[in-house]
């Protein structure tokens, strides 16, 4: 592969976590050229910190890795060895001084650990919450990104918490894999899945307990540091929020992406490019948005699915129920049952 020198807004996927994976599974003797055979990937570039993957590429390593172990539960085996997956950004989350100031770094710092999802914090009663947006579309890929995060997470914080689990549940997006009975307890932690976004939830009476501290001079000196790589991350992902918000303002007509294009000042083709860079695409982010507006719509309200459907831009309500049946696995009828219940 021609590795080419690529501007900030045309680089994608971060090397830290897949570097982990295939350092982990080389270490446990699984052989190296089976791991990258006919991918569109090398070692050298994982191992370039530099260097940005295409979500093509992120997809394509994972599921290499997960047909190479034939372990569809490949998270949980790859957490024993999270003590050693390591950056400016986990130093500084770990040496933050306190639980809650490490989970506000931990979503304030993530594209520094991963681009694989959004990240943000909700205010829901009495409760700490955490709502992930998945960039990734093959539900085995995306299965293992949220196990391997949740996991990540929990065991970030057991040192300081003598072992306990920080997360009190978690809710996935994605289908229940297959064999999770045999699996489930090793979490620490209830998951259920088929949910219409993916959510963690803290333990609030942890958010108090101390973390562990190093010399004030080197957290400095961490934290500015983060703070700078962060400034370069939100120029890398910034395309992403500007097409978000575009389509959230005429979400009842939504542009075409030549149309937003023209909006944003690039080409066509540069849209692509840079959304392709990021991990994900136009068409991807808009029914993101959709879903998302649509099954807050069908549970939280008793508007007919007909006028939800127009308001999000369909023109009948059979097209739009294709659509949602596409984005959830379920009919619309289904999430406004489950409102019910």
């Amino acid at each position: 592969m021609k590795d080419t020198k690529r501007s900030p807004l045309e680089q994608g996927h971060l090397p830290f976590f897949p570097r982990f994976i295939f350092l982990t599974l080389r270490d446990q003797g699984h052989d190296e050229a089976a791991l990258f055979a006919g991918l569109n990937l090398t070692a050298s570039q994982l191992n370039d910190e530099h260097y940005r993957l295409t979500k093509e590429q992120h997809e394509q390593f994972v599921l290499r890795a997960l047909e190479l172990t034939n372990n569809p539960h490949l998270a949980l085996d790859l957490s024993q060895h999270f003590a050693k997956a390591s950056n400016l950004a986990v130093m500084a989350i770990a040496n933050s001084g306190q639980v809650a100031k490490a989970l506000h770094l931990l979503m304030r710092f993530n594209s520094m650990i991963t681009r694989t999802f959004t990240i943000r914090s909700l205010t829901l009663e009495d409760e700490v919450v955490m709502e992930i947006d998945p960039h990734v579309d093959h539900p085995s890929v995306a299965y293992f990104a949220l196990g391997a995060f949740v996991l990540f997470v929990d065991r970030l914080f057991q040192p300081v918490l003598g072992n306990e689990h920080i997360i009190r549940c978690a809710q996935f997006s994605v289908p229940m894999p297959e064999g999770l009975a045999q699996v489930q307890k090793r979490f620490g932690f209830p998951i259920t899945f088929g949910h219409a976004t993916s959510r963690i939830f803290f333990k609030a009476e942890y958010l108090d307990q101390p973390m562990r501290q190093a010399d004030p001079k080197t957290v400095r000196l961490i934290m500015e540091t983060c703070e700078k790589a962060l400034l370069e991350a939100e120029s890398e992902m910034g395309i992403v929020g500007r097409v978000k918000s575009l389509m959230i303002d005429n979400l009842a007509a939504p542009p075409k992406l030549g149309e937003a294009a023209t909006y944003l000042g690039v080409s066509s083709s540069g849209l692509r490019r840079k959304l392709a860079a990021a991990g994900t695409s136009y068409q991807v982010l808009l029914d993101a948005i959709r879903l998302e507006v649509s099954t807050k719509l069908l549970q939280n309200t008793a508007e007919p699915i007909a006028n939800i459907a127009y308001e999000l831009g369909f023109t009948n309500a059979s097209d739009f129920g294709r659509a949602y049946r596409k984005w959830s696995g379920r009919p619309p009828s289904a999430a406004r049952k489950a409102r019910a219940n």
